[in-house]
C-alpha cells in the first residue's frame, strides 16, 4: 500500500513540474515576445525622431518633377555613357560603382532608358498611345493606360538626367521588357537591397502609388544621392513626402 501510494505521488509530483515547468516557458515567451514588442516600438520612434539631413530641398539632385511639377527650363551637365544614353555627370560614379557591384555579384544590367529631353518624351508619350490603340483600345482608353507609366511630355523624370530604367541582360532577352514582374528576379531585388549604398532610390513603389501618381514600376531608379537616399529607404518614404519633410523643417 504504501509503495503504491509513494509511486502515485511521485507521478504527481513529476506531472506537476512538467504543468509548472511549461508555464514558465510560456510566461518567458510573452515576456519576450512583448521584449520584441517594445523594440520595435523604440524603432519605429527612433526612426521618426531621426534628425533630417542637413540638405536643402532645392539641391541639384532632389529636383522634383512630376504632374504636379513640370520640369523647369535648367542646363543639366550630361555625360554620354558607352552606349549611348545620357546621365546627369554629377551621378556618374555612383551609377558605375553600382553598376560595378552589380557584375560582381553576377548580374549584367542593361540601361534601357536615362535622359530625355521634351520633344523625346512625347514620342514616348505618342508612341504609347498608339501602341495601345493598336491593341483595341479607344483613344481615350489608350490614353488613360499610357499615363499609368508614361508621363506627360515635361513631367517625365526622365529629364532631369537623374532617372535610370534598368533591367538585367537575361530578362531583357526573355522579350518581357519594362513590366512590374521583373522584380521576380534576383537581380531586382539586389539592386532594391543595395540601391541606397549607392545614392539611389526605387522612385515608384507600389505602396505609394497613390503619392507618386504613377504606377509601380520596379525597373525605374532615381539617383538622390547617398544621404537622402539613407533617409528615404530608412523611413519608408516617397520622394514626394521627403521633400515636404524638408521644406516643413525650413530646408
Amino acid at each position: 500500500m504504501y509503495k503504491k501510494v509513494s509511486i502515485v505521488l511521485l507521478s504527481l509530483t513529476i506531472l506537476s513540474g512538467c504543468q509548472f515547468s511549461g508555464t514558465t516557458a510560456e510566461s518567458n515567451k510573452d515576456t519576450s515576445h512583448s521584449k520584441e514588442i517594445a523594440k520595435d516600438t523604440a524603432t519605429k520612434t527612433k526612426k521618426q525622431e531621426d534628425p533630417l539631413p542637413n540638405v536643402s530641398s532645392n539641391n541639384w539632385n532632389l529636383i522634383l518633377v512630376n504632374n504636379d511639377h513640370p520640369m523647369e527650363a535648367i542646363e543639366t551637365p550630361l555625360k554620354v555613357l558607352p552606349n549611348g544614353l545620357q546621365i546627369d555627370e554629377r551621378m556618374e560614379t555612383d551609377y558605375n560603382a553600382w553598376m560595378n557591384a552589380a557584375k560582381e555579384a553576377g548580374f549584367n544590367m542593361v540601361l534601357v532608358s536615362s535622359y530625355r529631353s521634351y520633344d523625346l518624351q512625347k514620342q514616348v508619350y505618342n508612341q504609347s498611345i498608339s501602341d495601345n490603340q493598336s491593341q483595341g483600345m479607344s483613344y481615350d482608353d489608350a490614353v488613360a493606360e499610357t499615363k499609368k507609366y508614361v508621363a506627360f511630355p515635361g513631367s517625365s523624370e526622365h529629364q532631369t538626367a537623374l532617372a535610370i530604367d534598368i533591367v538585367d541582360d537575361e530578362w531583357l532577352a526573355t522579350g518581357k521588357g519594362l513590366i512590374p514582374e521583373y522584380d521576380q528576379t534576383a537581380s531586382q531585388k539586389w539592386l532594391v537591397q543595395t540601391m541606397k549604398d549607392y545614392g539611389f532610390i526605387l522612385r515608384f513603389p507600389k505602396h505609394k502609388e497613390d503619392l507618386t501618381k504613377i504606377s509601380y514600376e520596379s525597373w525605374h531608379f532615381r539617383y538622390v544621392g547617398k544621404e537622402n537616399a539613407a533617409y528615404i529607404i530608412d523611413h519608408d518614404l516617397s520622394l514626394e513626402e521627403y521633400i515636404t519633410k524638408l521644406q516643413e523643417a525650413g530646408k
